[in-house]
């Protein structure tokens, strides 16, 4: 490290001002090294969010020279009480904003908006952007997923709470992430509210086809999250099958062939199980039919594990009907009492988010989700304790559940829909435990195996990253019953 970029670095580790930003765009950033200009970088998106925290204050002085003015107008939603949360506008500061920073009034009223949230109401999410511990991004998503308690009239030290949490975790997260885990905060204190939206937002599933040019058309569903996730995990699982035959396509052109094989072929596969049944019935088999899922479609799990037992399969093929099925499951994790019905708390769907409990309580009916055992004092996932090089499919499911997303600084690729990586490879001595195993998405796998990324695993699931700079990047665990 040169001197140029020793300065940089002290400037970084500084609270932002005038005379460090003059400073940083002043200096020659071409005599930096390459770990110089990442600090250099850096250090300016600090400093980026220590203006943002200016211009938050000033939009929020300038909205109060309308007297009564509320706004909220961009983050209308649902109240504590469950009802909607109406604003009014700040016509005539907005518009003012709006002519002076040739902006529209929309983005005005955003702009107003999000200034009163954070600068009125979360106060210790602006001093964090004033002093450029978190991003811009990080404080609006605080910010918009807060919006629904704030102008619902929650008390304030749930929010203070809720806040706290969130700034607590964000060093280590992106703002999605952020987003995620918020969502699940509000979800928890207004649970019931949760369930309400559901039920009303479910009603509104469909799927639209709209004609595109040169020959193509969009095709969009509104789904349930679980049954978005089964569908995709469907789609993941058919194109590694046809990978090999399909190396000249994208992961989205094969993810495009699957969908459509999966509808023209799907009328033949039916026929197929349907002969099965008759021939499983024939032969006195007592096998019943798919029960119904979360949308009201039949169960495709249960209707593979009835192939499983027919006697006319053979025993390859009944593994691969076992293997498929497996991938066709989702991880919902929810606590015993509101399993049981004796509580009402919001469960969670692995690489979604919170869900309401009636519907954790309606997969848990099915065979398309998967239990874990956990300690009944800390929450954490109990250890498997099973070595060998193939992790055995227990194991993965264990590693899935634990780290939820790839263990890469910020992706958030499935857990269940990425490799499972050593550590240390297993021919450097490394074992096929839960703490030298974890969840990577194959594009990040690659970068570890040949980018010169280096990670230290521990067996809760948190690592270290080292980058070929030799920048370290810690990923936390995710704890089962975390909040934010």
């Amino acid at each position: 490290m040169n001197l140029l970029d020793q300065r940089v670095s002290e400037i970084k580790s500084a609270r932002p001002s005038a005379a460090h930003l003059v400073e940083l765009t002043s200096l020659s950033r071409y005599e930096l090294t390459p770990d110089g200009r990442v600090e250099l970088l850096a250090a300016l998106e600090k400093h980026l969010s220590w203006l943002n925290s200016h211009i938050h204050e000033v939009t929020y002085l300038i909205s109060l020279d309308q007297p009564g003015a509320q706004s909220g107008g961009a983050f209308e939603g649902y109240g504590a009480n469950g009802a909607a949360i109406t604003s009014e506008i700040n016509d005539q500061e907005r518009e003012e904003i709006a002519a002076a920073l040739r902006i529209s009034p929309n983005t005005a009223q955003h702009r107003i908006d999000t200034a009163t949230l954070l600068v009125h109401h979360l106060p210790e999410t602006t001093r964090a952007l004033a002093d450029g511990s978190i991003s811009t991004a990080h404080a609006n998503a605080i910010a918009r997923e807060s919006a629904p308690l704030i102008y619902g009239g929650i008390d304030k030290s749930v929010i203070a709470k809720i806040e706290a949490k969130a700034l607590s975790s964000a060093e280590f997260s992106t703002p999605n992430q952020i987003a995620v885990a918020m969502r699940k905060a509000v979800a928890q204190v207004q649970p019931e509210e949760l369930a309400e939206r559901f039920a009303s937002a479910r009603e509104e599933r469909r799927v639209l086809c709209y004609p595109e040019r040169d020959g193509m058309a969009t095709i969009s569903a509104l789904l349930t999250a679980p049954d978005a996730r089964l569908v995709m995990r469907s789609l993941e699982l058919r194109i590694r099958e046809i990978h090999a035959e399909s190396r000249t396509h994208t992961a989205d052109q094969r993810r495009a062939d699957a969908f459509v094989e999966f509808f023209t072929k799907g009328e033949e596969s039916a026929e197929r199980a349907d002969s099965s049944q008759e021939m499983s019935h024939s032969g006195g088999s007592a096998n019943s039919g798919g029960s119904a899922n979360s949308s009201g479609s039949a169960n495709s799990s249960t209707s593979k594990f009835n192939e499983v037992n027919n006697s006319h399969i053979t025993p390859a093929e009944k593994s691969s009907i076992k293997r498929k099925t497996s991938a066709m499951t989702i991880n919902v994790i929810v606590d015993l009492p509101t399993l049981l019905g004796l509580a009402e708390n919001p469960a969670e769907l692995s690489g979604y988010g919170p869900i309401p409990a009636t519907l954790a309580r309606e997969l848990a009916t099915s065979h398309q989700w998967r239990r874990f055992i956990t300690d009944p004092v800390t929450g954490e996932l109990l250890d498997l304790g099973r070595e060998r090089y193939q992790p055995p499919q227990a194991l993965i499911e264990f590693i899935a559940a634990r780290d939820r997303t790839c263990r890469f600084p910020g992706c958030r690729r499935a857990a269940e829909l990425s490799d499972i990586d050593h550590a240390i490879p297993w021919e450097e001595g490394g074992e096929t435990n839960p703490g030298n195993l974890g969840a990577l998405c194959r594009r990040h796998h690659r970068l570890k195996t040949h980018g010169g990324w280096k990670i230290i695993s521990n067996p809760d699931g948190s690592c270290t990253w080292t980058s070929p700079y030799g920048k370290s990047y810690s990923v936390p665990a995710r704890p089962i019953n975390e909040v934010a």
